[in-house]
């Protein structure tokens, strides 16, 4: 997929199933038919869904339809709850402001819904995302309609990590290292042109090969944690004491510049250190 600038022109894919094509964060349509990068990543086109949006890598997070996220209450109104969404790098007084209604709960009534204290930490799913409004949150997935992981988070720590971080967290890590191994081939190449060859770029490549979630793989084959991870930035993290918990936050942030293979190894390490 091509990597984009803000302003860079944008040719929308031939539609197979000649459905209307859906544009997603980072992209601008000017009517007629122009489509216009408004930020720097890559071009990510789901053929299945008509979708085409831009993935990149920055710290500011804008609330998207189906994310989930973590949120912070600030407090309660009349029929919802108005909470922060920080960003990898904002904390939360300064963030973006959400609504998340009282009855925004698996099988929530007036008398059964969660009552959210100012201050708790929350795992949402944004509902609705409008440029002209305030973004909405539920605590429920949209296709079973049970919690399916979101509600109040007790307990635990929060740690941030880079938005292209947390989309790798949660699966989406085959095509973000893609991007950095093109780069690195296209590299390649152009020293092999110049007679430049270093045998070992290959190898260093291949370190690479890995779905950027080995980190929270690795843990938790060595470890017992709990962990829910939001798109915006931030990753909440409970384990057995502080020392673990602080332990895989540290993971986290070193997992993000190394490769597959040495991720495991730093994790092996961090383990190892912690039991003593």
């Amino acid at each position: 997929m091509p990597l984009l600038l803000p302003g860079d022109p944008v040719i929308a894919p031939a539609s197979q199933k000649k459905q209307q094509l859906k544009l997603g964060p980072g992209l601008t349509h000017t009517p007629p038919d122009n489509i216009v990068a408004h930020k720097a990543g890559e071009l990510i086109i789901d053929t299945r869904k008509n979708v085409i949006w831009v993935e990149g890598n920055g710290r500011r997070y804008t609330p998207t339809h189906a994310d989930p996220i973590i949120v912070t209450v600030l407090r309660g109104s009349a029929d919802a709850y108005i909470c922060a969404i920080p960003s990898s790098s904002s904390p939360a007084p300064s963030s973006v402001q959400a609504t998340l209604p009282h009855l925004a709960f698996p099988n929530a009534t007036k008398k059964t819904r969660p009552i959210l204290a100012p201050g708790a930490v929350v795992y949402a799913r944004v509902s609705l995302a409008n440029k002209h409004m305030d973004p909405e949150l539920e605590c429920f997935d949209a296709e079973s309609g049970k919690a399916m992981g979101f509600g109040e988070l007790k307990g635990g720590m929060v740690f941030s990590v880079s938005l292209g971080m947390a989309r790798r967290l949660l699966g989406d890590g085959n095509r973000m290292r893609g991007v950095w191994k093109r780069e690195q081939k296209t590299a390649r190449k152009e020293r092999e042109e110049a007679g430049m060859t270093d045998a070992g770029d290959a190898e260093k490549e291949e370190e690479w090969e890995g779905t950027g979630a080995e980190v929270l793989e690795e843990l938790g084959r060595l470890i017992s944690f709990e962990c829910a991870v939001g798109r915006n930035g931030k990753v909440w993290v409970e384990a057995e004491d502080v020392k673990s918990t602080l332990m895989v936050g540290r993971c986290l942030a070193a997992a993000e510049s190394l490769g597959a293979e040495e991720t495991k190894d730093m994790v092996r390490r961090e383990v190892r250190a912690l039991q003593g």
